[in-house]
């Protein structure tokens, strides 16, 4: 960690925030927060006597990229002798694979696997994730994570006669992660209402309920692929004919949720300030903006959509409505890597609209720091005095002379290139 006399780390370039460079930048660090930003000048005038210079030549420091989305419990799975990959598997086969190895794992993986994804996230420049925990992981393995992080418990259940028992189990986990952070630790616990085909009416509502009165965001996956929109409209389909038998599940009861999408929403009462949707690949432009306005924030995971072959986000949208957005990378289950350069480019390279490149680029890397730790409501995403020190430094990819530096950083960047990566003022990967 920094000392108590505190550190200035002075870089050929600084990118405090989305809107922000100097060339060249300083940021002061003491007791795990940001003391100035700016200029190395500037920032020595506001500084006291007595900090430790780092110096960072031919590097760019960044603020530390924000994986909105991921499930680190989740290991690379390999197909079947004779079988496809398990992410080029059509989607029911991969969510039965994946709950076969659920049910199949030894004790103490999850905690091995949630260690060896942070450790890579870190790697990469990623500081802070929001976590997806299955109502059966062993939440003990995000005691000691390095990253900063948002913790969402699963509460899966349909039938109507399961959400008691469900809900007492995600806010017994709740209470678990929550013990973390009082004991010093940078992780926060959430709720996650796992869809709309695997949570019943009686349980979202029910979650919902729990999420207002411990005051905690919530995050949904939704609109993932097109067998969960025929189920969501009808009761059939894949998830209804496939699924559903072979977990020993029996959904025939249902016949679709009734209604359009933001309605049932609203009407479970979970369409409000602190509600995350995840992937929102099959919804219209009509209905984002109906999200957007009930309160809801949004995250995109481009590469997953593209190797479950699912779809891709309306990016274009998001870009030039200026929604808000923020990246994820879904789990090693679904993509080769958690790394957060390669889903900015894969977001990139979906936009359709107008906007120049500098400036949508802009918008990706807002949407992989700022606008990720927002939706999480972790107090990272931006270097700004008073703010964690939670940061990367990264070879500089140039692009001051001619304008482009977010489309540099975004064109250029890559996890191989990280050689520093510091949170709450500690070095958790690369030295000076």
């Amino acid at each position: 960690m920094a000392g108590a006399r505190g550190s200035v780390y002075v870089a050929s370039r600084l990118v405090p925030d989305a809107s922000t460079a100097f060339s060249p930048g300083a940021v002061a660090v003491k007791c795990g927060l940001v003391v100035a930003v700016g200029t190395p000048a500037d920032v020595e005038r506001e500084t006291p006597a007595g900090f430790e210079r780092v110096d960072l030549p031919g590097l760019a420091v960044l603020p530390g990229l924000v994986n909105a989305h991921t499930h680190m419990s989740i290991p690379r799975l390999s197909g079947l002798e004779g079988t496809p990959a398990l992410s080029s598997l059509p989607f029911v086969d991969w969510i039965l694979r994946v709950i076969a190895w659920k049910r199949n794992a030894p004790a103490g993986e999850i905690a091995t696997n949630v260690g060896v994804a942070s450790r890579e996230a870190v790697s990469s420049g990623t500081t802070a994730v929001g976590e997806i925990s299955g109502p059966d992981a062993d939440v003990a393995a995000y005691a000691s994570l390095p990253l900063r992080a948002r913790v969402f418990v699963e509460g899966i259940g349909f039938p109507p006669e399961v959400a008691g028992d469900v809900l007492s189990s995600v806010e017994e986990t709740v209470a678990r992660i929550d013990g973390f952070i009082r004991t010093g630790g940078r992780v926060a616990p959430g709720i996650s209402p796992h869809t709309l085909y695997t949570v019943g009416p009686d349980l979202l509502r029910g979650l919902s309920l729990l999420g207002a009165r411990l005051g905690l965001p919530l995050a949904l996956h939704l609109a993932e692929f097109p067998a969960e929109m025929e189920f969501l409209a009808s009761g059939g389909g894949e998830v209804a004919t496939r699924l559903y038998p072979a977990v020993g599940k029996d959904v025939s009861f249902f016949r679709g949720i009734g209604a359009p999408i933001g309605e049932y929403l609203r009407a479970a009462g979970i369409l409000r300030e602190g509600l995350i949707l995840v992937h929102n690949v099959h919804l219209s432009r009509r209905e984002i903006d109906d999200l957007r306005a009930g309160g809801a924030a949004f995250v995109l995971c481009p590469r997953s959509n593209a190797a479950h072959r699912n779809g891709s986000p309306d990016v274009t949208h998001f870009v030039d409505a200026g929604i808000p957005f923020a990246l994820g990378t879904d789990s090693l289950g679904s993509v080769a890597t958690l790394d957060m350069w390669e889903e900015m480019r894969a977001a990139a390279g979906l936009y359709r609209g107008e906007l120049p490149g500098e400036e949508m680029c802009r918008s990706l890397f807002r949407a992989a720091t700022e606008n990720g730790a927002r939706a999480l409501r972790l107090p990272s995403g931006t270097l700004t005095p008073g703010a964690p020190a939670d940061f990367v430094a990264i070879d500089d990819p140039g692009g001051e002379t001619a304008g482009r530096p977010f489309s540099r950083l975004v064109d250029r960047g890559e996890a191989k290139e990280v050689r520093l990566t510091v949170i709450a003022g500690e070095r958790k990967h690369g030295h000076p």
